[in-house]
């Protein structure tokens, strides 16, 4: 039986019929236009609770495309999966993107994310066990984790739960 996909890797209206989708007027600059159109939108995904909530753009539909970008993100970021590091195996999109480089516009990047996060769980958050896991040299691993500011901190507070200490950016 194929399992349940993870909430980020599902089909854009299959992850929207698990969201509550708002739409308002957005605060601060922005002129006449932005201060009389519902362009702000919030996006929250019911089963978790994780909200979204964009407001750079006076196109509620640019709005809509970005919260759900961030969504996925912030989706991955939060939903560990158990794995077992002695058969765990790279996901096989993981070599299309030697060193993992992969831009986070990229569909497969809150899949990244996640499969990193939870390789980092796995291995008790030491970044060069988890680059053997995935594959990856550990510099490549540390140059992943430091591209996506929200990953950097997620991973160093979960360190610091472990009395571990913080990674370092170069």
């Amino acid at each position: 039986m194929e399992p349940h996909p993870r909430p980020w890797e599902l089909a854009e209206d299959k992850l929207l019929a698990e969201c509550r989708i708002d739409a308002f007027v957005g605060s601060g600059p922005g002129g006449q236009k932005r201060h009389k159109t519902n362009a702000a939108i919030r996006i929250t995904h019911l089963p978790t609770r994780i909200t979204t909530v964009m407001s750079d753009s006076r196109s509620q539909r640019e709005n809509k495309i970005h919260a759900i970008r961030e969504l996925r993100h912030k989706l991955a970021l939060e939903l560990r999966h158990e794995i077992d590091p002695l058969t765990f195996q790279p996901p096989d999109f993981f070599a299309e993107y030697p060193a993992l480089h992969i831009n986070p516009k990229n569909p497969l990047y809150p899949s990244a994310v996640a499969h990193v996060l939870d390789a980092l769980k796995a291995t008790h958050w030491a970044v060069g066990d988890a680059a053997v896991l995935l594959g990856l040299t550990t510099s490549a691993l540390a140059r992943f984790l430091h591209d996506d500011p929200a990953l950097w901190t997620h991973v160093n507070t979960q360190r610091a739960t472990l009395c571990l200490p913080p990674l370092r950016s170069k």
